[in-house]
């Protein structure tokens, strides 16, 4: 049977000297241990791969793990990207320290299939076999290998090799295939130069599919390659698949520029950070609990870096909070170095000394900012809770929304880590479904905003709105764009345009917080219900330059001119004049021509008895007045749009004479 390629991988898991590596090389023919000085000193030390073809031709990938309670740091790496494992329990020591721990990480990693080899077969008698059976029931009992197969083997004869062959093809059609929605990752687990070839780097596809020729980036530095080749098993492939073991040979990249815990992703889809939101849970077995800012060692893919765990469920005294053992909760991750991680990710965390695993759990949000204040950090803790109850791509894209308040698409698809046909189509199923989510979408941008955000802006838009009713009384209300400027609310939201400002404005006004007036042509936004008052020396003098205005007819007053006869102060000139361009359609024409509504309407039931012939001289003609202020009349009505000029001509629109 023709061998074919299945993205699928094993790992082994055990104590140092338990036999993973010989195991290896009597199922595969691969030695694993690969460096000299693995060899020499007989332990492995760095990660060893080999393919595994099982009976019904699927060829999978097998990846050996160093036991060596000092390699702990490979061994996380190398289990990150398993889909099964294989727990090795010598049958001639029995359970060990690293026999545990790595059980541990097993859990914590989300492994659920796997089985148990009891190697050295033929180093014990029977009685000695049912001991060390037993005790790997024993062990393993409450783990994600409780009841897994418990195989007694020999590599030095063979006996059992067939029969481990089997129950890894009898896992193979139990574990379902990797479902990621996300784009391109790959963690890094080992770099080298190839003569002739140049950068060539090698992981466990975590997610998404790259082909010969794509551009990927390499993060968290955002160095920009092409994928020159791609193997598996050392076979040429023109793409591959989440769940394959792969090579990379990268054009353009040096290998000084390259290094484990780097990851290969698709290019613009990931973004380096120092803090995710996660859920952490720690073991029953962990000799302390997690504190509030306790500094950890954190395993993330191949990453391995130093971190501060910030607990989002506090007790009153922050200083005693703490996830005590067999607990778990939502938290932050604030690294010391920038790393890069995709959604959903599963991580392990350890003492920072002495160095014992505790802990571990899944990323949320990869890209946040750190938590600020009791009420932030409730904020935060029922995102993490939300998503990690359901976790999927539609609620990814709402917990992203939520946790940044609003985002606009764009920004929405570059914090996604997803690719764009895979995006879009969650996009609409997220539009289809925004109050399941809590949340709204307005505006020519397509902008998403949480509840709770749009709650908080109409607050900030009342208190704004209210402290310029306090102190302009006799002002209708505030231009949308000066009002949406001094709103914070959608600062930061990656391109948002002024339509989804004013999208904003008539969502509120439609919910009732606010409500709007038509003030010569524009929006402008109050208090439900303001209106605008004056005090008695206001009305009087509003109440003159109603009187002069109407008084001048077609042969318009001018303010500088008003301002003197009226000998009022400049301010109260300001207040009136505002108040009667915005509550009684006084406009103000080229030249500070002053033109009241009256006059207004006038004025065009006398161009609409022109018969069309409407040019600056037949109106001057016509009303009496000079060049000057016809033309001011027609420019304005111009910009009011109820006249169109046509040449040297203006058309009078539909409706004009009327209004």
């Amino acid at each position: 049977m023709e061998p074919m390629e299945y993205p699928f991988i094993f790992g082994t898991a055990g104590h140092i000297d338990h036999g993973k590596t010989a195991l290896v090389r009597a199922m595969t023919g691969v030695d694993c241990d690969r460096l000299e000085e693995e060899k020499r000193r007989g332990i492995t030390i760095e990660l060893g791969f080999a393919p595994l073809t099982l009976a019904d031709g699927k060829t999978v990938s097998i990846v050996d793990v160093p036991g060596h309670e000092r390699f702990i740091r490979q061994m996380a790496a190398g289990a990150a990207g398993m889909d099964a494992a294989m727990l090795v329990i010598a049958a001639s020591e029995g359970v060990m320290p690293q026999t545990r721990e790595h059980l541990d990480i097993l859990d914590i990693l989300g492994v659920k299939f796997g089985l148990v080899a009891l190697t050295k077969k033929d180093l014990v008698d029977d009685e000695t076999l049912e001991l060390a059976v037993a005790e790997a029931l024993d062990v393993t009992r409450g783990t994600c290998l409780e009841g897994a197969p418990i195989v007694p083997v020999s590599s030095l004869t063979g006996e059992g090799v067939e029969r481990i062959r089997e129950e890894m093809a009898k896992i193979l059609e139990r574990v379902p295939p990797r479902r990621g929605f996300g784009a391109f990752f790959l963690p890094i687990d080992r770099v080298f130069s190839k003569k002739g070839f140049g950068s060539v780097v090698t992981g466990a596809s975590y997610q998404g599919c790259v082909s010969v020729g794509d551009e990927v980036a390499i993060m968290p530095s955002g160095t920009v390659g092409k994928v020159r080749s791609l193997q598996t098993h050392g076979a040429g492939v023109g793409s591959v698949t989440a769940g394959q073991r792969v090579a990379v040979n990268l054009a353009s990249v040096s290998q000084d520029l390259l290094e484990r815990g780097d990851a290969v992703c698709a290019k613009g889809a990931f973004i380096a950070t120092d803090c995710m939101n996660v859920w952490l849970d720690v073991l029953p077995s962990a000799p302390t609990g997690v504190a509030h800012w306790q500094r950890v060692r954190l395993h993330v893919g191949t990453a391995d870096v130093v971190a501060r765990v910030s607990l989002l469920r506090m007790s009153a005294d922050r200083k005693k909070s703490e996830l005590l053992p067999g607990s778990g909760g939502p938290a932050q991750l604030l690294t010391e170095s920038k790393i890069t991680v995709a959604a959903g990710q599963r991580f392990v965390i350890r003492l920072y000394s002495p160095l014992v695993t505790i802990g571990g759990g899944r990323v949320m949000l990869p890209n946040v900012g750190a938590a600020k204040g009791r009420a932030e950090r409730e904020a935060k803790a029922a995102i993490v809770e939300g998503l990690s109850a359901r976790f999927g791509p539609v609620a990814l894209l709402a917990a992203v929304v939520r946790d940044r308040g609003v985002l606009g698409a764009s920004g929405l698809f570059a914090l996604s880590q997803m690719d764009k046909k895979v995006f879009e189509e969650n996009l609409s199923l997220l539009s289809a479904a925004l109050d399941a989510y809590g949340l709204l979408e307005f505006g020519p941008s397509r902008v998403f905003m949480s509840d709770d955000a749009f709650e908080a802006a109409m607050r900030s838009a009342l208190r704004l709105l209210q402290s310029f009713h306090e102190k302009h009384p006799e002002r209708a209300g505030v231009d949308g764009e000066k009002l949406c400027a001094s709103l914070n609310v959608l600062r930061g939201a990656a391109s948002v345009a002024s339509g989804d400002f004013k999208a904003l404005l008539s969502l509120m006004a439609a919910r009732g917080g606010i409500a709007s007036v038509v003030v010569q042509g524009k929006t402008q936004y109050l208090a439900a219900g303001h209106s605008a008052s004056l005090d008695r020396k206001l009305v009087e003098l509003v109440e003159r330059i109603g009187d002069a205005v109407a008084a001048a007819g077609f042969n318009l007053a001018k303010l500088s001119e008003l301002e003197e006869t009226l000998k009022a102060s400049p301010s109260d000139m300001k207040r009136a004049m505002k108040h009667l361009r915005e509550n009684d359609g006084l406009g103000m024409l080229e030249g500070g021509l002053l033109l009241p509504r009256r006059t207004r309407e006038r004025l065009l039931a006398v161009l609409s008895s022109m018969d069309g012939d409407i040019t600056v001289a037949s109106l001057r003609d016509a009303v009496g007045v000079n060049r000057k202020q016809s033309l001011a009349m027609l420019d304005f009505l111009d910009a009011q749009g109820l006249t169109q000029r046509v040449g040297d001509k203006r058309i009078l629109r539909r409706g004009g004479a009327g209004e």
